[in-house]
């Protein structure tokens, strides 16, 4: 029987698909499955919004997607947020 992949390489994959729907899924699932009540009810709270800035946030963190950093970063700046992490006001 094969194993199942690891925590990262599965949400390196939802990662990769860019889907809010798909992340959200994923972390209610991970929650579910390894976490308590507080981390289920965090996901389920987060707004779209929240979920897409968390998923360009995640994909620039990690140098398996360097494909995908250039645009997440873009992402980012046109939001207002450093994809380093700094705020420069332009969120709302």
């Amino acid at each position: 029987m094969p194993r199942e992949p690891s925590y990262a390489a599965q949400l390196g994959s939802v990662l990769r698909r860019q889907d809010v729907v798909a992340l959200r899924a994923f972390l209610l699932q991970s929650a579910e499955r390894f976490g308590d009540m507080r981390q289920v009810n965090d996901v389920r709270e987060k707004s779209e919004d929240e979920l897409e800035e968390l998923l360009h946030r995640m994909i620039v963190a990690r140098p398996d997607l360097d494909d995908l950093h250039r645009a997440s970063r873009e992402w980012l700046f046109r939001h207002g947020i450093d994809a380093y992490g700094e705020d420069d006001g332009r969120r709302n």
